[in-house]
């Protein structure tokens, strides 16, 4: 064999050995192209085939020297080449007009998508500015409900809301420090279960009628928890549809406003000299006794009493022994009659004693007690001054009622008549 032959040979089994490893990617790329490219796929496989047989068939020729029409061999090698050229300008068009019309429907699903990107930028804005909008009610409404819930915590009174069965849905700390319970203990809980059955009687009576009016209700109390003093507002929770659904107590400690109320009547119906009932205390007191007497038809007397000589005592001894005088007139007096009869000083020196519950035939002894007491304190001489009384007395008769004006009139008629008498002696 000669050379070139063998050289024409390895030449042709390289050739096989290559279109042997290039039929293997092809038939890769056939199962990943698309449907109408599969079928010019195939062809070129199978041409890729048909050159990879005549090869071997070309090399086996060679290596056993078998006669072959060279005519015949390179009409066929010729046509072949002409199908694969023309199976590659198909593959390659149709790729290409794949390709461009896939271009076309990505670039229209660019501009679907650009134009719903506008869409979602506009709808965005919008949702931005709704949300900017929503934005400053809903923060007005955190800062109130902050404000609110600070104003609430930090009063000190207690505040608290009941719905329509008299359970707690809130309570501020200051009520549960005075409830003596911790933050959520009274979950479940009523407002009987931390107050007395009359307490309770109390609240929901008037709870009721803030519920069934709608209006806002007062009320005083004194706690036996606290043993102190409150004022409760009772006010309804009204819902958009007008349903009262719950109502917010407000408990304000009023004890400290009690006792200067106390102590202003009391320096108001008091005489601050003699530390008697003034004139306008005796008239508080005095008509409660005599509406008490048209109740029971029982008789009351007033003792009308008028200091003699006040004015011969300022003037020898001055003004400062006159007020000692007058000081020392009331104690006696105080000293006759018992605590709950009514002792006024009403006038400069006229005095009023309306004793409580003695009957008629009492009276006498307690004007001899006077005047017993009296003498007793001017035998001691311990002032400068001599006390000396005149007294009127009359009767409140509830068969023939009189004003205690009128009573008053009488009074210091009868007590004018004996200082009359003490003139005449």
């Amino acid at each position: 064999m000669k050379l070139v032959d063998n050289i024409t040979i390895v030449q042709v089994l390289l050739g096989s050995l290559v279109l042997l490893f290039a039929i293997f990617p092809a038939l890769q790329i056939r199962r990943d192209v698309s449907k109408d490219l599969q079928g010019k796929w195939l062809a070129v496989i199978s041409l890729m085939v048909f050159f990879f047989i005549c090869n071997i068939l070309f090399a086996v020729m060679l290596l056993f020297e078998w006669p072959f029409p060279p005519v015949f061999l390179a009409g066929s090698i010729f046509l072949a080449g002409a199908c694969f050229v023309h199976i590659l300008m198909k593959i390659t068009r149709t790729t290409f007009l794949h390709n461009l019309m896939q271009d076309r429907e990505l670039k229209l699903y660019a501009e679907q998508l650009s134009e719903s990107l506008e869409g979602l930028r506009k709808t965005n804005g919008e949702l931005e500015e709704e949300i900017a909008r929503r934005k400053l009610p809903e923060e007005a409404l955190r800062r109130s409900e902050e404000k609110y819930s600070s104003l609430v915590e930090s009063t000190a009174d207690s505040i608290y809301l009941v719905d329509r069965d008299y359970r707690y849905l809130f309570i501020n700390k200051n009520h549960l420090s005075r409830l003596g319970i911790s933050e959520g203990g009274y979950q479940g809980k009523g407002y009987a279960d931390f107050h007395t059955p009359e307490e309770t009687k109390l609240f929901t009576g008037i709870a009721d009628e803030v519920f069934r009016t709608g209006t806002s209700a007062w009320f005083e109390h004194k706690s036996r928890r606290d043993k102190e003093y409150f004022l409760l507002t009772l006010s309804p929770v009204i819902k958009i549809d007008g349903e009262i659904s719950a109502i917010t107590v407000v408990s304000k400690n009023i004890t400290k406003l009690k006792k200067m109320e106390t102590e202003l009547r009391t320096m108001s119906f008091t005489d601050p000299l003699t530390g008697l009932h003034n004139r306008r205390g005796f008239l508080t007191l005095a008509d409660h006794l005599l509406k008490a007497a048209d109740r029971t038809r029982s008789k009351v007397y007033l003792l009308y009493a008028d200091m003699d000589y006040l004015k011969h005592i300022n003037d020898n001894f001055g003004h400062q022994e006159g007020d000692l005088a007058l000081k020392e007139t009331g104690r006696i007096l105080k000293d006759t009659f018992r605590k709950s009869d009514i002792v006024a000083r009403i006038g400069g020196d006229e005095f009023v004693v309306m004793p409580i519950g003695n009957k008629e035939e009492s009276v006498p002894l307690l004007t001899k007690r006077l005047d017993d007491n009296i003498r007793n304190y001017n035998e001691k001489k311990i002032h400068k001054h001599t006390l000396s009384l005149s007294v009127g007395i009359t009767y409140y008769d509830p068969a023939h009622p009189a004003s205690l004006e009128e009573l008053l009139s009488q009074g210091d008629k009868m007590m004018y008549e004996q200082k009359l008498t003490k003139k005449d002696t």
